[in-house]
């Protein structure tokens, strides 16, 4: 379920890239199967079901491009770590001359529960300084993003403790299948209204999804 940073495969010829799906999190082995690295998760599993490989040359960032629905795409997971992303979303926006309204980055919410996503056009950082990051360094809130929820937190444990630890076992069917639906809102985003996005996959409960398949 869980990649680490992008195969290193030989690189595809030059793509019109026109939008850019950012997952965020930390950098680092030590970090690769924390809560709060479930952008991270994704822009992996996206980046392994098409075989893609990546680059980073100097950059705040790993990156790699693709054709999805006849869109070129930049996949990226900043270098910067979590709370310095937008140094990553400010650089990768000015090397394609793209606006904050061509970015969709996916994240993680502790205060979502797991099993649940939230598609938004715009907004505030709701207290997650990664997304804090990128509305400073883009001097706006006018981008896209997909929370992925990871609460409630343990009861008497710290919210910083709480996502830099690893999922428990119980709940990777529900991470998993938040991946897989991730996945596809990024697809959608490509191509589709993005209110018809969120009315699809807003009100889902994956947690229930996870116990269907359980069962």
């Amino acid at each position: 379920m869980i990649a680490g940073f992008f195969t290193r495969r030989p690189l595809a010829a030059t793509i019109n890239v026109q939008k850019v799906i950012m997952g965020l999190g930390n950098p680092g082995k030590q970090y690769e199967k924390t809560r709060h690295n479930f952008g991270f998760m994704v822009v992996d599993q996206l980046a392994d079901k098409k075989q893609l490989s990546c680059c980073s040359s100097g950059k705040p960032y790993v990156w790699s491009e693709t054709d999805i629905a006849s869109v070129g795409v930049c996949l990226c997971k900043p270098l910067t770590y979590m709370n310095n992303s937008g140094v990553a979303a400010r650089d990768i926006l000015h090397s394609y001359s793209l606006t904050p309204e061509d970015l969709l980055v996916i994240y993680d919410d502790i205060d979502l529960p797991l099993g649940k996503v939230r598609l938004r056009k715009r907004g505030s950082s709701g207290g997650h300084r990664g997304i804090q990051s990128i509305i400073d360094q883009l001097e706006s809130r006018e981008f896209p993003r997909l929370r992925l929820g990871i609460g409630p937190q343990d009861e008497g444990v710290a919210a910083e403790d709480y996502v830099l630890d690893n999922f428990r076992k119980a709940e990777l069917p529900i991470a998993k299948n938040v991946i897989d639906t991730a996945i596809k809102v990024a697809e959608d985003f490509l191509s589709c209204d993005i209110e018809h996005i969120m009315n699809r996959y807003n009100r889902q409960d994956l947690t229930e999804l996870s116990k269907g398949e359980a069962s």
